[in-house]
């Protein structure tokens, strides 16, 4: 049985402009084993959050394959594309509600995906150890540290127990002693609970913690007389 997890194959993705198109990618290829530790690096504005989008099934590509498991998930949504497989996500931006408390963040990330409610404290209790969070519990997210914030989001997928992290630039707004406290958690998802992580980053810092690293090139412009791939509805 194969150990591939994610495939992207000949990846393009076009975005038209006023004078012609700005493409992604031009073709990247790569692959993603389960258990394994994948950072893709470049700079600003290179597609890095794109491809995150992409892989996730909120956008699409303008040309190319993604095979989850061996199975083409291209064209489908989220909701459909990863079957019973838990994925989680960490954007840049918090996605924990402002109205619960950390605690309460978690439980409703467990009721969701069908924990019961009798296994549910004992999960939340052992992420919020391992993130620090211990004392964190009852907080709301608007009164804790950017830092924080992202390890509640980090907390949530480890309670989950997710298969397969997606993290986009998770420390691009957090000051050096807290991505320093952050990436030893990174790796000890991976290391330690065989959470498959794939991570964007711009930082060879942080991509360093990470198994094996693919880099973005740099996108190409084409004016408007030259040929070039429009998005797929």
């Amino acid at each position: 049985m194969s150990n591939l997890l994610l495939y992207v194959k000949a990846l393009l993705k076009d975005y038209k402009r006023e004078n012609g198109f700005l493409r992604l990618y031009n073709g990247l290829t790569f692959g993603l084993d389960k258990g394994d530790f994948l950072a893709v690096t470049g700079a600003s504005g290179w597609g890095k959050s794109t491809l995150v989008n992409i892989i996730l099934g909120v956008e699409k590509p303008s040309r190319g394959t993604i095979l989850h498991d061996g199975k083409d998930v291209t064209r489908l949504p989220f909701m459909k594309r990863f079957g019973k497989s838990r994925v989680a996500a960490v954007f840049q931006r918090s996605t924990s509600l402002p109205q619960l408390t950390v605690g309460q963040n978690l439980n409703l990330a467990l009721s969701l995906v069908g924990i019961k409610k009798t296994e549910r404290k004992e999960r939340i209790d052992e992420a919020l150890s391992f993130f620090g969070l211990e004392n964190s519990s009852s907080s709301f997210p608007e009164n804790l540290s950017a830092g924080q914030k992202r390890r509640i989001d980090l907390a949530r997928a480890l309670a989950v127990r997710s298969d397969f992290l997606v993290l986009d630039e998770p420390v691009s707004d957090l000051d050096t002693s807290t991505t320093n406290l952050l990436l030893p958690l990174l790796k000890g998802m991976n290391r330690d609970h065989g959470t498959t992580v794939l991570m964007t980053t711009a930082i060879p810092r942080v991509a360093s913690i990470a198994k094996h690293q693919v880099h973005l090139t740099t996108p190409m412009v084409s004016v408007s007389n030259v040929n070039a791939h429009k998005a797929e509805a």
